[in-house]
């Protein structure tokens, strides 16, 4: 796993491409793209400031024609005015003239906060300055309209403007000049002038018109390149890095999964040291209690006569080599089945087994280790017999283990009882219940454990080798049974064994509590 996770790590290639292109094409396709969204931001603004200037030269536009024919109106009307009317009224036409010929002057300019001042103004002639301005820059057709067509606006404007200026100078008492220079008025009010006027007005509309256009047609391709460009972006930047990022986010979980198993297996293989250590104790503690017994007596018996040693004392202690001997043998018996069972060598011989047999046998056999302690093992049949599709040698070995366990850990005096049923088609159970010490069930899955020992009862020293559960429970489960254990302090235990029927295909049970 280590060696994977180094070998998928040592391929620098693309990831270190991955981690300098998309990185400086990122920083190149940001920078585009804000210089695109300054241009049509600059683009918007040119474009409001654009129709603000259009709208103003038509509105001026607009206003010389009004003034055209409010001043014709007024000269009209000099005529039949009273002196106090006239004055009243050659006032108002001089302040008509001097909007008339500053509108005139702004058009010709095209300033644009002159434009926008004078469409602001109210639709009443007021007195404005009349300031000089330069001559601004003009289209072909609206320069044409104003000074090199057939029919140009400048030379008739300034005309007109300089008769109200003649007709504003001239006296009272003049009155062939007035009359001639209101004739000249109203001809050019009412004929060619807001002709002229009118097609300038339109010229300027039709041109602004085309520069929206242009405007917008311009706003629409950056629009459309930005977008274009955030799609490459997209398949050229974006995805690389997020393919960059995958891979990185893959490496760092790969890796992070095999410090896990690392550590993982480096704490199975502590535990396993540990509870290699652990057995080898207990085993060499066992082993080396009953070795020393049969070394002691055999000792006392070397030197039997010069001890002065008894005949009756010499088969004692013959005894008690023989005993200790037994122990010995049953401690390494159980300790090769353990081994067998965990190395997957021991060999299953599945028949059809009398489970009333094997129990009966079991039960004869523990009952001269039960007279002992004055105990009484009790079996139950049913009434009728009971088979099991398991190796009987096995079983026998497992129900060995847990009658002796009922009988040692039994009070004196106790009971033992031994019971089997078949509850329903595929299930045989065996229990085996005492009223002993106990135990308590939060000891329960280091009881399961081999030379684990548990002491309910303080003044009840712990017997055996503390194999016997661990044994029974793996040889029932090599034979697709389950082994469960129910006890508490100083009530007693029950073990439950269930084998399958001979009725009952094959459906391994889970390991039991």
């Amino acid at each position: 796993m280590i060696e994977a996770s180094g070998a998928q790590g040592a391929d620098p290639g693309p990831i270190a491409w991955s981690k300098r292109a998309p990185t400086v094409a990122y920083a190149i396709g940001l920078t585009l793209v804000g210089l695109i969204a300054t241009v049509i931001w600059l683009t918007t603004i040119f474009m409001v400031s654009t129709q603000d200037q259009l709208a103003a030269e038509i509105n001026v536009a607009g206003r010389q024609r009004m003034l055209t024919q409010k001043t014709a109106f007024l000269t009209a009307s000099l005529p039949a005015a009273t002196p106090a009317e006239r004055s009243d009224l050659i006032a108002e036409i001089s302040a008509c003239t001097d909007l008339l010929e500053r509108a005139h002057r702004i058009m010709l300019s095209r300033n644009a906060e002159a434009l926008q001042a004078t469409a602001a103004e109210g639709a009443d002639c007021l007195p404005g300055a009349v300031e000089p301005m330069p001559q601004g820059e003009m289209s072909p057709a609206l320069g044409a309209a104003y000074f090199d067509g057939p029919q140009p606006v400048d030379p008739l404007l300034t005309r007109y403007i300089g008769l109200l200026r003649t007709l504003i100078a001239l006296p009272p008492g003049a009155a062939e000049r007035i009359d001639a220079t209101q004739a000249a008025i109203f001809d050019i009010a009412h004929t060619d002038l807001p002709r002229r006027l009118d097609r300038v007005a339109q010229i300027i509309q039709r041109e602004g018109e085309a520069h929206l256009e242009q405007l917008v047609l311009t706003k629409t391709l950056m629009w459309v390149a930005t977008l274009i460009l955030l799609v490459l972006e997209v398949i050229f930047i974006f995805r690389p890095m997020v393919r960059h990022i995958e891979r990185t986010v893959r490496s760092i979980q790969h890796m992070a999964f095999s410090l896990a198993e690392r550590s993982r297996a480096e704490e199975e293989l502590r535990l396993a040291n540990d509870a290699k250590t652990r057995f080898l104790a207990q085993m060499s503690h066992e082993l080396r209690t009953p070795l020393n017994a049969i070394i002691g007596y055999a000792q006392l018996l070397d030197s039997a006569d010069s001890l002065g040693i008894t005949p009756a004392k010499r088969k004692e202690y013959a005894g008690d080599i023989k005993a200790s001997g037994e122990h010995l043998l049953e401690l390494v018996t159980d300790l090769l089945d353990l081994s067998r069972i965990e190395t997957d060598t021991i060999s299953v011989n599945r028949d059809i087994v009398d489970i009333g047999r094997v129990v009966g046998g079991v039960a004869a056999m523990m009952r001269t280790k039960s007279h002992d302690r004055h105990q009484h093992i009790t079996v139950a049949r049913p009434d009728f017999p009971v088979s099991a599709r398991i190796d009987e040698r096995l079983l026998r070995q497992a129900l060995i283990n847990l009658v002796d366990n009922a009988v040692k850990y039994g009070r004196d005096g106790g009971h033992v009882h031994i019971a089997f049923a078949q509850p329903d088609q595929d299930d045989v159970e065996i229990v085996v219940e005492d009223d002993g010490i106990g135990f308590d069930m939060r000891d329960l899955s280091m009881l399961m454990e081999p030379f684990a020992r548990a002491q309910s009862d303080p003044t009840v020293a712990p017997d055996g080798f503390g194999l016997g559960l661990p044994l029974a429970r793996r040889l029932i489960e090599l034979q697709d049974g389950a082994l469960t254990l129910w006890s508490a302090p100083g009530k007693g235990t029950r073990a439950l064994v269930r084998v399958p029927s001979v009725e009952r295909p094959y459906r391994p049970y889970p390991a039991g509590d």
